[in-house]
């Protein structure tokens, strides 16, 4: 037999599959038929009749064309061999097989695994990765050539890599290979090796090369993707509600919206009105919504129901998201961690869980400075006022947008700052989609202040008019070493910044400290107690 270029799309079939029927959904519908036994392959293969249909498109085409439109029908083609390899079952499928399979039995990430183990490092094409924020944002990135992954500006520390494609390291695994759920490889190859490189490939899903090639990162998070853990992860959800376990239960609205506008937050299926004024209040209680949840409730059903709604300064209320997307939640499953945020479960690998929990146990210093407690009645920018009216060392700059050199976008330098030389940034932890925000504010403040002489007058020139004198000399390069970024949270729950904050912020919090020491400046947290009577 001649070597062809054969492309091969493979599955991996989850371990406890030992039938092939087990893994198809209506195998008895479909013709089939045996692998020649001259292929040393124990496996069957499934296909249908091609279905023709016009092009979902061509009504419309005939309705706007005076002549009648002549296109040939689509076909639809579907087949998929199953083959038994080291006690395995692996299913290589052609045109729309895929659609065969049932989706519970699909090992999720095999092809991402194998892809892992196989590129070359430094000749990659495209990457699949997911951002770690308080919500999680999903990107590709391709390069016009191969390349590195450094070349990709991924962060190894709160970026998530979903999927790759790049050339093999050896050609023996083929000229260009890609991975997610499904192996995708362009592969020269005689017929008759296709048991071979089926086994080369398991054998890739199996090793740890990635590991020793610069990708160990990879296991930092990744998303949960198999139906049948997802489940049970939700009955761990769903149960912890039930019992009125709240300690690693939070809410935070999963969308950017204009905060400052908004004059409070109201669950539906509480008993309360969302088009009422009074049902609305600026803290977001996950306790008021679990607490009104009566026995014998589809607890799942419900919180997929109900929705989180907003309220603006107009008095109009609006629909953010359902209570399940909203929902935060962390735990413990079978000796793994696991983090619920945005509607998506992730996995966490424990050294990396660890890592950021320690680091903000041991190196997030909790502030010097004493700031009241926030009234029940007050947003953030009203609290900000507040703070700054009743002491003559603090200057309020919230919401003075100063212009930095290479910003596309005025930015706040903070929201207090005070003459002992403190950039205070403020945040309702209620608020927690936006946690990430306040973090990048005070990064992008320090390196605009630390860099920008012009931002720096600004900032001289407001803090001088309620100081009476200049704070600094502005035409210096400040010592960094000698300003201080705290980040302030209100928050109406006694607990410490380790059980206050989700796990993504607490990762970005972890992020953003490490880029404050490699510029020198000083940081700290705050606590602000919210006050919930009066």
């Amino acid at each position: 037999m001649d070597k062809q270029v054969i492309n091969l799309t493979v599955f991996l079939i989850k371990d406890y599959i030992k039938d092939f029927k087990d893994c198809m959904k209506s195998p008895d519908n479909l013709s089939k038929s045996k692998i020649k036994a001259t292929f040393g392959m124990d496996g069957i293969i499934y296909y249908c009749d091609s279905k023709k249909k016009p092009p979902r498109w061509k009504p419309y085409l005939d309705q706007w064309a005076t002549d009648t439109i002549d296109i040939s029908d689509n076909a639809s083609n579907k087949a998929i061999m199953l083959v038994k390899l080291k006690n395995r079952i692996m299913a290589v499928v052609f045109g729309y097989g895929r659609s065969f399979l049932k989706e519970e039995c699909i090992e999720r990430n095999f092809g991402f695994k194998v892809a892992l183990n196989t590129i070359n490092p430094n000749k990659m094409r495209s990457v699949n990765a997911a951002t770690i924020e308080d919500m999680v944002v999903t990107t590709q990135r391709q390069a016009s050539y191969s390349t590195s992954q450094d070349e990709f500006g991924l962060n190894v520390t709160n970026d998530i890599m979903k999927g790759i494609t790049g050339e093999p390291f050896d050609e023996e695994y083929g000229n260009h290979i890609s991975g997610k759920d499904s192996l995708v490889v362009s592969v020269s190859m005689e017929l008759n090796e296709l048991k071979d490189k089926l086994e080369l490939y398991y054998s890739a899903y199996t090793d740890d090369r990635y590991k020793r090639i610069g990708f160990e990162w990879v296991d930092n998070v990744a998303e949960v993707r198999d139906s049948v853990l997802s489940e049970n992860l939700d009955f761990l959800l769903t149960d912890t509600i039930e019992k009125h376990n709240v300690n690693h239960l939070h809410i935070a609205p999963p969308e950017t919206t204009d905060w400052d506008r908004i004059i409070g937050f109201c669950y539906s299926g509480i008993g309360k009105k969302p088009d009422d004024p009074e049902s609305y209040n600026l803290n977001l209680d996950i306790e008021e919504y679990v607490n009104s949840i009566r026995e014998k409730c589809n607890i799942y059903a419900k919180i997929r129901r109900d929705k989180l709604y907003a309220m603006n300064s107009d008095g109009v209320p609006f629909a953010i998201c359902s209570i399940y997307a909203a929902l935060v939640f962390q735990t413990e499953y079978e000796g793994r961690n696991y983090i619920f945020s945005s509607g998506t479960w992730y996995q966490v690998e424990t050294s990396f869980f660890n890592q950021v929990n320690n680091f903000i146990r041991n190196r997030i210093p909790i502030s010097s400075i004493s700031l009241p407690e926030c009234p029940k009645d007050k947003n953030e920018g009203k609290y900000n006022q507040m703070v700054a009216d009743g002491n003559d060392d603090y200057c309020l700059f919230d919401c003075k947008m100063l212009s930095a050199d290479g910003s596309p976008k005025k930015i706040e330098a903070c929201d207090i700052y005070t003459k002992s030389k403190q950039f205070i940034h403020v945040k309702n932890k209620g608020q927690s989609s936006q946690l990430s925000h306040l973090f990048a504010q005070g990064k992008v403040s320090a390196e605009c202040f630390s860099s920008d002489e012009s931002f720096r007058k600004q900032v001289s020139e407001i803090a001088t008019a309620k100081f009476g004198s200049m704070p600094f000399d502005a035409s210096l390069k400040p010592s960094s070493n000698e300003y201080e970024i705290i980040y302030a949270i209100i928050d109406d729950k006694d607990t410490d910044i380790n059980e206050k904050l989700p796990f993504f912020s607490k990762v970005n919090l972890m992020l953003t400290a490490q880029e404050l020491e490699r510029m020198h400046f000083k940081y700290s947290v705050c606590l602000i107690r919210k006050q919930t009577e009066g």
